[in-house]
């Protein structure tokens, strides 16, 4: 039987009288938004249990909401928000979710059978981009749902078939207490990526964590280009970093595949100047990457239905890359940001 299959069974059998697992779910944020609040109305409509939803903000603020539970963590970072919120919850699982991610109806619904195997300490679904996002915000989704930035780890941003992982973004993961209290929390010495480090641990101790496509949430994304190249700034220096102090999880071919065109495409140029032989391989390459970059813009406009958005997606691509790849070496070389 495979795991989707599992997955299928084991939600049947949950609908025939399988004891109730309570579930807090733990939202970090620096101050109340907008996008906190549509979390909370998503939060308000689920399917599936709800013990009670803990929001940590660096103030306190008045509740309105019974149901919601506000505290305060003064200004620290996310990694010490989300330990603040898991020491005050009281359910069996604690569900993570960024304060601008909002989940869909069967977002518990799905999750929580899949922890009826004692073998599973944690589970993640994707963060789609939520239609109602604006162009720029559109165009950066888009990118990350091409395999020519997220590679084998697309089905972070686009429903993809369930399967074991070992790393997964705690823009939505659902850990089980016991997990959480023996891996010891998040490691706020890690941010960002904390929650690679957490994750490993987690393998580290034999603990398995599920892909489930239909434990989705809607995230929403940084726009192009400011936002969203800064995010994946952070994404390359803790990656370069991660990929020489936990080799286990990050210290694989995709990761260093962006840095190893950015020196191709800098120091290419350099030496072709002098090596006439290159010039033709060097070419053909750039060729080669233009024609792979044309094609994903192609099939943007065709998924998404927009021209636009599917050109905007061309530049982010290449972009991306770049930034992505300068900043993992810089983390690869240096002990520290």
């Amino acid at each position: 039987m495979n795991l989707s299959q599992q997955v299928s069974t084991s939600s049947e059998k949950h609908g025939l009288g399988v004891p109730r697992i309570d579930v807090s779910i733990v939202i970090i944020a620096a101050r109340a938004t907008a996008v906190l609040e549509e979390s909370l109305a998503a939060i308000a409509e689920l399917r599936g249990p709800v013990t009670e939803t803990i929001v940590v903000l660096d103030e306190v603020v008045e509740s309105v909401d019974g149901a919601v539970r506000y505290l305060a963590s003064g200004p620290v970072g996310p990694a010490e928000k989300r330990d603040i919120g898991a020491r005050s919850a009281r359910g069996d699982l604690l569900a993570f979710i960024d304060d601008d991610a909002y989940p869909s109806p069967g977002w518990l619904s799905a999750a929580v059978p899949l922890f009826e195997n004692s073998d599973v300490w944690a589970v993640g679904g994707p963060g789609v981009t939520p239609p109602t996002d604006g162009f720029r915000a559109q165009v950066s989704g888009w990118a990350y749902a091409a395999w020519m930035v997220s590679g084998p780890a697309r089905y972070r941003y686009v429903p993809q078939a369930a399967r074991r992982v070992d790393d997964y973004p705690s823009m939505n993961l659902i850990v089980r207490r016991s997990a959480f209290e023996q891996v010891g929390g998040f490691d706020s010495t890690y941010y960002p990526g904390e929650d690679t480090k957490f994750c490993l641990e987690i393998v580290r101790r034999g603990g398995q964590i599920i892909y489930d496509p239909h434990v989705l949430v809607y995230h929403h994304r940084r726009p192009v280009m400011r936002g969203h190249l800064r995010q994946i700034s952070g994404y390359g220096w803790h990656r370069g970093y991660f990929a020489r102090v936990f080799p286990e999880t990050s210290r694989r071919v995709p990761y260093f595949v962006p840095t190893l065109w950015t020196l191709w495409l800098t120091f290419g140029a350099v030496v072709v100047i002098w090596v006439d032989q290159l010039r033709p391989l060097y070419f053909l390459t750039i060729g080669i990457y233009v024609a792979a970059v044309l094609a994903s813009v192609a099939l943007v406009i065709k998924d998404a239905g927009r021209f636009w958005i599917g050109v905007a997606v061309g530049p982010t691509i290449v972009l991306s890359h770049l930034v992505y790849g300068f900043r993992f070496l810089g983390g690869l070389v240096k002990f520290r940001r």
